[in-house]
């Protein structure tokens, strides 16, 4: 999946919304049971962060039952991050995902000044 975002935390966000898309491809009942679970990841480095962020999500996804719709950032930096992870509680997924790799992930500007990525997961 190549995720792209003018900041970096615009970027983790749009990941997580890009993997939980994978997990769960239709639209989500809003009147479903709510759901937050607070996560706080450190890093060596950015691309370090994300994935580890990335996995820590999809565990508490697979645990709970639940789709993580957004995240709220209480603190954000380079290589630490605490969050509030926001949801519904689901039924099942559609498809399974076990991990998100490091293979291909690094973090970084573009030319045009866009944070990018590439990101594997294990299926």
């Amino acid at each position: 999946m190549k995720v792209r975002a003018s900041s970096l935390e615009e970027l983790f966000k749009e990941a997580l919304k890009g993997m939980m898309n994978i997990l769960r491809n239709e639209k989500l009942e809003m009147r479903n049971k709510k759901a937050m679970r607070t996560v706080t990841v450190y890093a060596s480095d950015r691309t370090a962060l994300l994935v580890d962020f990335l996995n820590e999500a999809l565990s508490l996804a697979q645990i709970h039952k639940e789709i993580y719709t957004n995240v709220a950032f209480s603190t954000f930096s380079e290589i630490a991050l605490q969050a509030a992870l926001l949801g519904v509680k689901v039924n099942e997924f559609d498809e399974d995902i076990k991990a998100v790799t490091y293979h291909e992930a690094d973090v970084r500007q573009n030319e045009k000044g866009e944070w990018e990525t590439m990101l594997v997961f294990d299926i």
